[in-house]
């Protein structure tokens, strides 16, 4: 049976058509229907391909946002011009064939002009057609004719004269002129010609200068008319622009400057100039003149010497001379001899001195005291220069006189055969200068100390300075034991930290107390607490433990109450406050600190006239240390009501209510009670140091004045405290018993301003009391739903939802609102989209920036590591070649 052939219609056909693009079905993404409803028309929307979709507007947004935002900064713009461009009904080809025949179109049809499409040759812009051949190029004026002939001399000379008969002379014309004399002929013309000009010039340089004096002339008078007639107008004030930029006119240029040191370098710097100055100072105590330490630093090395450090110590001769049979020695010789063991024995006195310490002032004025010495030394050694010459003159003829009577005929040979020794050159410094200056080196407080290992060794450094030398020595040990400059020195600070905590707190309970080097130590101890902070926080631990044992133990032995620290501990408290945070809620110091103190106020009776003072001075660390985090300590109000009920009139009949350490009935209740009216009286400040003091006798503070000064600083501190815990939602309760108490004082007797003191704090407080106060309420949460178990019940739906029966107007514009929502959503959605998209591509470029720059600082850093390794081989090379 044969094929079936098929029809050419069908090949042709089957050829036209594109394959089918095979769609990958994980890409579809199928919207299933809950219920299959049987007459529903299938939605558009049942299935659709997100993926596909996606990358469509992808690429739209990159030929139409992309391309906008790249020419957002961009006044330009490239309009296609090109024909059938923008048009979408023409093909590629079509357009092609359209804008060849629009192209055909143009051309000329000229074709048979010979000249038209001649091209015109031209050399540096300039067609050659226009330029002169053979140009000669202009000359100045003073040389002769420019290089060029006159024609006649052309026409005569260069092949010419062919047209006049040769016996012209004869048939009566001129004599010819040789051609000598026609070359003077041109030389004259042409030196007339060269005057010409010159006297041409000339008068035109002169009528130039009469022209400008004239216009200078002109000008004053111009100048004149326009100042006078400038008067009469008014003048606009200069603007904040002009000012600015008259300013920027005469401003001062930035100049290059070294670059900024680090604090390792200028450590190290400095602990070099310590020790610099350091060894000038053991040298003047050593009695050495600088020109003497150069002359000993200056070796000579011999033409033969092997440089194997060998060398032999030849002693100087010297010639004896005996009288009576004993061995004379000069005068002069006894001296110097005496003098070198005495220096001997100074120096050794001096080494030991060194040891120990001794004083001077600060670091720069040491310097300019140690060049001021060395400028003395400097011409007291002029001055002597003459004597030690005559000296010296004269102990020479004495040896000579003296060897006259021992001269022997060998002593040319043993001369010849030792080797003779230079006698050393006499320092150009006597004795009593050198004694001079090595005490005033003695003097000077040593640049360079050994770190205190504990509180005895930093002792013996302090103990005999006075205070500007103690600071000086503090400063010093912190430079030449830097932390990095050798690896042990952290440790060597954190003793010093340690011993300097333990010296601030002795010097408060000296006799006076030295409040003013306590202020300067703080500076030190701030800095030195901040290079190690952990150590610095366990050491005053220590130190507050140690001293809250002790009251403890105070406490079990009197019964449970205490007794107020002395003037060391307050001071190791401000301290706390002024090296550690103290708004934290929680810190390793801060807090045990503020405990001890609150342990202070609760458990201290107030039985003294100090012991107000202390406890003034304890709520007023309190308030510092709390006046950030606003922690209420009830302590201190209590302990301050305390002090207010020792200076109100009690009545006898009825028991005050006071919180302990405080009783309602006792030997000290009146301890602040003024004695006298003292209206008039100025109330000083307290000063804790004299409260304090040992040599202050017992009943020194039982006066008005004091007890004025004490309710003065209580009411102040109330006022402080009502201020910082005013948000306290218990304000008004906290201090109603301060508000009741305040009313029993006798104010009548206290000077103005307390009663004015008072009088504000009463009304302030009365303020905060009459505040209405907040109910108290629960949260507002939406209540919880109890459990239901009756079936829900729903209506059935519908496919649609019910809607009223409405007029036809009402309808369109549900209908038009609906469409806008839907319009809206879709806008919303597209300028999402389009945000996203271009956040992305804003991503993209700024990585790309950034890995463009990462590769040239990757390329800048090689070229420069090249560099340097070039360089250091150079110098590599350099140094290996180098014979010394």
């Amino acid at each position: 049976m044969a094929k079936k052939k098929k029809n050419l219609a069908d090949k042709t056909r089957n050829k036209k058509r594109e394959p089918e693009k095979k769609i990958n079905p994980f890409e579809i993404k199928i919207n299933r229907q809950k219920q299959k409803v049987m007459g529903r028309k299938i939605s558009k929307h049942d299935r659709g391909m997100p993926g596909v979709s996606r990358s469509k507007g992808i690429q739209k947004r990159k030929a139409t946002l992309l391309q906008e935002y790249n020419q957002r900064f961009k006044s330009n713009k490239f309009i296609d011009k090109r024909f059938g461009e923008n048009d979408t009904s023409l093909s590629i080809e079509e357009k092609m064939m359209k804008r060849f025949a629009m192209e055909r179109a143009k051309e000329k049809t000229n074709k048979f002009s010979l000249n038209e499409d001649e091209d015109d040759l031209t050399h540096f812009g300039q067609s050659l057609s226009s330029i002169e051949k053979f140009e000669e190029p202009v000359l100045s004026d003073e040389e002769e004719d420019g290089g060029r002939i006159d024609a006649d001399m052309v026409a005569k000379e260069h092949f010419g004269g062919f047209l006049k008969n040769s016996n012209y002379e004869e048939l009566g014309g001129q004599k010819q002129k040789s051609w000598k004399e026609r070359m003077e002929e041109v030389i004259a013309k042409s030196k007339k010609e060269k005057f010409e000009r010159q006297a041409e010039k000339e008068k035109t340089r002169e009528l130039t200068e009469k022209l400008d004096a004239e216009w200078k002339d002109v000008m004053k008078l111009m100048s004149g008319s326009d100042k006078k007639g400038l008067e009469d107008y008014p003048r606009s004030k200069a603007d904040d622009f002009d000012i600015a930029v008259r300013e920027l006119k005469f401003e001062m240029k930035g100049k290059a400057t070294d670059k900024l040191k680090s604090e390792e370098e200028m450590a190290k710097e400095e602990k070099e100039r310590l020790d610099k100055l350091e060894a000038d100072r053991l040298r003047r105590m050593k009695g050495i003149t600088a020109e003497e330490e150069e002359e000993k630093k200056r070796v000579h090395f011999s033409a033969d010497d092997l440089n194997d450090d060998f060398s032999v110590e030849i002693k100087p001769r010297f010639h004896a001379v005996f009288q009576d049979g004993k061995m004379v020695m000069d005068d002069e010789d006894e001296e110097n001899g005496e003098e070198e063991e005495s220096s001997g024995e100074e120096n050794l006195e001096d080494g030991e001195e060194d040891s120990e310490g001794s004083e001077n002032e600060e670091g720069e004025d040491e310097d300019v005291s140690e060049e001021e010495d060395e400028d003395v030394s400097e011409e007291q050694d002029d001055k002597n220069a003459d004597e030690e010459e005559d000296k010296e003159a004269s102990s020479d003829e004495s040896d000579n006189d003296s060897f006259k009577d021992i001269e022997s005929d060998d002593e040319g040979d043993s001369e010849s055969e030792k080797p003779v020794v230079s006698k050393p050159k006499k320092p150009t410094l006597n004795l009593q200068e050198r004694k001079k200056v090595m005490d005033a080196a003695r003097k000077e407080l040593p640049y360079t100390f050994p770190a205190p290992a504990n509180y005895d060794d930093l002792l013996n450094l302090l103990q005999e300075h006075n205070e500007k030398d103690q600071l000086t020595i503090i400063t010093r040990l912190r430079k030449c034991h830097h932390v990095s400059l050798a690896e042990g020195n952290k440790q060597k600070l954190e003793a010093l930290f340690s011993c300097l905590v333990q010296y601030f707190a002795d010097l408060a309970i000296q006799q006076p107390p030295q409040l003013h080097l306590m202020d300067k130590l703080i500076p030190h101890l701030y800095e030195l607490s901040q290079g190690s902070q952990v150590a610095a926080a366990q050491v005053l631990v220590d130190q507050i433990t140690e001293r809250q044992e002790e009251f403890h133990a105070i406490c079990e032995s009197k019964g449970g109450r205490g007794l107020y620290p002395a003037l060391d501990t307050l001071m190791l408290l401000k301290l706390v406050a002024i090296l550690f945070p103290t708004s934290d809620f929680r810190h390793a110091v801060t807090t045990p600190a503020i405990t001890f103190i609150a342990q202070m106020l609760a458990e201290t009776s107030v039985k003294h006239e100090r012991d107000v003072a202390v406890g003034l001075f304890l709520c007023s660390l309190v308030l510092e240390y709390v006046s950030m985090s606003k922690r209420y300590v009830p302590e201190c109000v209590n302990f301050l009501h305390g002090l207010l009920f020792l200076a109100s009139n009690k009545d006898p009949q009825k028991y005050a209510s006071v919180v302990p350490p405080f009783r309602p009935v006792g030997k000290y209740n009146d301890l602040l009670v003024v004695s006298k009216s003292n209206r008039k009286a100025e109330v000083k400040m307290l000063k804790i140091t004299k409260v304090l003091s040992m040599e202050m006798e017992e009943n020194e503070l039982s006066n008005d004045e004091f007890r004025l000064s004490g309710i003065r600083s209580c009411v102040t501190l109330l006022s402080e405290f009502r201020s910082l815990y005013q948000d306290l939602p218990s304000c008004a309760e906290i201090f109603s018993p301060v508000h009741d108490m305040l009313h029993k004082l006798p104010v009548n007797k206290y000077p103005q301003s307390i009663q004015e003191s008072i009088e504000n704090l009463k009304k302030t407080l009365k303020e905060s009391s009459s505040k209405p106060k907040k109910q108290v309420c629960m949260p507002h949460r939406k209540p919880k739903p109890m459990k239901m178990f009756e079936p829900k019940i729903e209506e059935v739906f519908e496919d649609r939802k019910k809607k009223k029966a409405a007029s036809k107007e009402e309808n369109e514009m549900g209908k038009m609102k609906h469409k806008y929502k839907k319009e809206l959503k879709g806008a919303i959605r597209e300028i999402r989209k389009d945000t996203q998209f271009l956040a992305r591509q804003q991503l993209s470029d700024q990585m790309e920036k950034d890995a463009e720059r990462k590769r040239k600082v990757k390329e800048i850093y090689g070229m420069l590591a090249t560099q340097e390794g070039d360089y250091k081989a150079s110098k590599r090379t350099k140094k290996n070649n180098n014979p010394f």
